[in-house]
């Protein structure tokens, strides 16, 4: 799952995969609410999950747990 999100978030940034920490926040990985927005959006429809964003899911790891308990 990780690296299914890592992927669809480096290629909407145009960096390699191997350049995002699945442990640095949205923030420090160079997403702003509507890119996060755009992105949850792609994910959902990727990986046929609903996702509910909350302010504790902030980073890669965080959001493949929910997308793994979930689904």
């Amino acid at each position: 799952m990780k690296e299914t999100v890592t992927n669809i978030i480096a290629e909407y940034l145009g960096k390699d995969a191997s350049e995002i920490s699945t442990t640095d926040t949205f923030k420090e990985i160079g997403l702003d609410s509507l890119d996060i927005m755009e992105l949850v959006m792609q994910i959902e429809d990727e990986v046929d999950c609903k996702i509910e964003l909350s302010q504790d899911m902030d980073n890669i790891e965080k959001l493949c747990e929910y997308i793994e308990n979930n689904k």
